[in-house]
């Protein structure tokens, strides 16, 4: 299946993007994937859930079930529909690593939970996917190497970058945000832009990448929702 970059020496530092190539044939403005950068703030770090606390979701948008799964359900960070937003179920992911408030409506299109290459992708059905993957970078590494190593990745898959290093944050985070520009080898090649944020926290360095099919400013403040609860343990 085409990606948004040809598949990395390693794939968990440099990931790839499970059905990237539906997402990516039609492109987007650069201001248009640039809003997402606006977010900003910082939160706090709230507490893990117990194990009575959650259910197992699979399947279906928003079906609970009790076997085990890709995703817990977190109600703590459960949100209702608003005039700008659908409604919200929290999640856990990762293997309790990660928390996330993500629309009712988004399916898992794909995970790996294999150690050293996790990863997990959403597909919305407003035209975007939405994929957290965990790279082997050490957290204790200083930030500046952290993204020349990223950034030396994307060159050796052939993206361009557009614009880099805006500083961002998640609900426990601080993260730095891409806007990366990549050819899809399909035929006619076509070209794919995704938003990449790198985020670390004292133990892990995550990429949240979202590629985009169409304008992004129907689904901009959903992405901005999901990206702020996002809580890495």
């Amino acid at each position: 299946m085409p990606t948004l970059a040809h598949a990395p020496a390693h794939p968990a530092r440099r990931p790839r993007v499970p059905c990237a190539a539906a997402a990516g044939r039609a492109g987007v403005t650069c201001a248009a994937v640039t809003a997402i950068a606006l977010l900003a703030g910082c939160g706090g770090s709230p507490t893990a859930p117990k194990q009575d606390e959650v259910f197992y979701l699979h399947g279906a948008a928003g079906a609970l079930r009790k076997d085990a799964s890709f995703e817990v359900y977190f109600p703590p960070l459960d949100a209702p529909a608003t005039d700008r937003l659908p409604r919200r179920i929290g999640v856990g992911l990762m293997n309790g690593d990660v928390r996330m408030s993500r629309p009712i409506d988004w399916n898992v299109g794909g995970a790996d939970y294999t150690p050293e290459r996790r990863f997990i992708t959403y597909q919305s059905p407003r035209q975007f996917l939405f994929s957290i993957y965990e790279r082997i970078d050490s957290p204790e590494d200083p930030w500046p190497d952290v993204l020349k190593r990223y950034e030396a990745d994307l060159e050796e898959q052939g993206a361009q970058i557009l614009s880099g290093r805006a500083p961002v944050a998640t609900a426990n985070t601080q993260g730095r945000s891409y806007l990366v520009k990549a050819k899809i080898p399909s035929k006619p090649v076509s070209e794919a832009f995704a938003h990449e944020i790198l985020i670390r926290s004292p133990r892990r360095v995550l990429l949240v990448q979202i590629v985009h099919r169409e304008n992004i400013d129907a689904s901009a403040d959903e992405i901005t929702a999901a990206l702020q609860s996002l809580t890495v343990y």
